[in-house]
C-alpha cells in the first residue's frame, strides 16, 4: 500500500497483514483521542501471516517454529488482543468495528460488544440465504470463543475484542473484530495452526471439520455484497 487505510470505507481493501493490524490500531486510537464515535474498517490480506499475541515469543520452542513457517511463507505477526494463533491470507476477510461507549451504559461490557458485531453478521448471512447462522463456541476449532459466528454449528467467524479509555473521560473504546475465511479448504488453514501448536510442543490440535469458508453456504458470494454488512454497523 501507498498510504493509510480508508477510516470507514464501505470498500474490502487488500493491504498487507501487518498493515491490516496497524490500521485496527488506528481505527481505535481515533476514539481515544475523540476523533471518531465510530468507525469500520473491512479488509483481506494480499499475503499471509499466522497472527498471534506477544506472549506466545515467550514459549518454548517458539524461534524454531517461527523459523519454519517463515520457510514455508507463513511468518509470524503480532496482535494486541488475547486468544490463539489465528491464520491470514488472501481467503479471509476481517471486519473491525470501533466505536465510543459510556461507562454505566448497557454498551460497556463485553458480552455486548461481541453482539454489537456478531448479531448484524448472522443477519447479513440470512440476507445471503443462510438460514441457520448463530452466535456460539464451536469445540476443536483454532481461537475458540463464546462469539464465533457459526454456520450450521460450524466456525466461520473468529471474534476478538479491545477495550481502552477515552482521553480526557471516563467513556471506553471498544475495538471489535472479526475474521472470516470466504475462499479455499478450511484444512489448509488448520494445518498452518496445528504445525505451529507441533512446534512448540503444545499437544493441542484443531478440527478443519469444524470450521466453514464461506463459499461451501454460499457459492456465489461476491466480496462486493460486503458493504451491505458494513452499512448494519452505521446506526
Amino acid at each position: 500500500m501507498t498510504g493509510p487505510l480508508d477510516i470507514s470505507s464501505m470498500t474490502l481493501q487488500r493491504p498487507t497483514v501487518e498493515e491490516g493490524l496497524v490500521a485496527e490500531e488506528a481505527l481505535l486510537d481515533m476514539v481515544c483521542q475523540g476523533e471518531i464515535s465510530l468507525g469500520w474498517l473491512a479488509w483481506s490480506p494480499r499475503d499471509r501471516g499466522l497472527v498471534m499475541p506477544r506472549r506466545h515469543e515467550r514459549l518454548a520452542g517458539f524461534p524454531e517454529a517461527r523459523a519454519r513457517l517463515a520457510e514455508r511463507g507463513w511468518p509470524v505477526r503480532f496482535r494486541a488482543t488475547g486468544g490463539t494463533p489465528v491464520p491470514q491470507s488472501p481467503q479471509v476477510i476481517n471486519v473491525a468495528l470501533a466505536q465510543r461507549c459510556r461507562v454505566g451504559g448497557s454498551a460497556a461490557h463485553l458480552e455486548w460488544g461481541y453482539h454489537r458485531l456478531g448479531d448484524p453478521w448472522c443477519d447479513w448471512l440470512g440476507h445471503l440465504g443462510v438460514a441457520d447462522s448463530d452466535l456460539g463456541p464451536v469445540a476443536g476449532s483454532y481461537c475458540d470463543g463464546r462469539f464465533n459466528v457459526r454456520i450450521a454449528g460450524r466456525k466461520l467467524v473468529g471474534t476478538a475484542q479491545r477495550w481502552r479509555r477515552v482521553r480526557g473521560c471516563r467513556d471506553m473504546a471498544l475495538l471489535v473484530h472479526g475474521a472470516m475465511q470466504v475462499e479455499g479448504n478450511p484444512a489448509e488453514l488448520v494445518a498452518v495452526v496445528n504445525d505451529f501448536q507441533a512446534g512448540i510442543g503444545d499437544p493441542m490440535r484443531f478440527r478443519a471439520e469444524r470450521h466453514i469458508a464461506l463459499r461451501e453456504a454460499i457459492p456465489g458470494f461476491q466480496p462486493e455484497t460486503l458493504d451491505t454488512l458494513l452499512a448494519r454497523y452505521r446506526g
